[in-house]
């Protein structure tokens, strides 16, 4: 949609922004359009203007949010080097994110655009990456590595949506049982050892 000329250029960033910021820990539906635009000194038909509507602006922090989530799993995937730490500090990194940003990580998956598969998609393929690199270097056992990386997500996502929604904070020691969980999960996949 055509922006309105009387518009600041930066509008369009600051709405995006100070939407981002509150969706790390609120719910879109907590989030007024009206209180937003007040925030950014603008109305609500600037956000319709620009974006079209709510669920626009929303599937743009989406977006904005699943960069930022991905960006220093890629960067330890594609130029780290290839070993079971490195892989294990993605699950640390991937754990960490959604722990400080909870709002956004639920948002990522269950946003207005929640039938659009391919950016949820996307959240496996530093994991693929990683693991193809790995059986590269002979540290992995030759697993198929899609569906070795869709294993490792489903259980590393339901760990922290467990430790959201069903964990009560300090119920339990989380920390020492992702790690824990981590190791059990990286283990089963390790090439055996040759002890002869």
């Amino acid at each position: 949609m055509v922006r309105h000329k009387n518009y600041p250029d930066d509008l369009r960033e600051r709405l995006v922004a100070v939407m981002l910021q509150h969706l790390r820990t609120q719910d879109p539906d907590d989030v007024s359009l009206r209180d937003l635009a007040a925030e950014c000194d603008t109305s609500t038909n600037a956000v319709y203007s620009i974006f079209g509507s709510k669920d626009a602006l929303i599937d743009e922090v989406a977006r904005v949010a699943r960069e930022d989530f991905l960006r220093p799993q890629f960067e330890l995937a594609d130029d780290g080097e290839p070993t079971i730490e490195a892989l294990q500090a993605s699950g640390a990194l991937y754990r960490a994110w959604a722990r400080a940003n909870p709002g956004l990580y639920r948002l990522m998956f269950v946003g207005p655009s929640g039938s659009d598969y391919a950016p949820r998609a996307a959240m496996v393929e530093p994991i693929r990456r990683m693991l193809h690199r790995l059986q590269v270097a002979g540290v992995l056992a030759p697993h198929d590595a899609d569906t070795m990386a869709l294993s490792l997500w489903a259980t590393t996502h339901g760990f922290v949506m467990l430790e959201m929604d069903v964990w009560p904070e300090g119920s339990i020691d989380t920390d020492a049982l992702f790690e824990a969980h981590l190791s059990n999960s990286v283990g089963r996949i390790l090439l055996p050892v040759d002890v002869g």
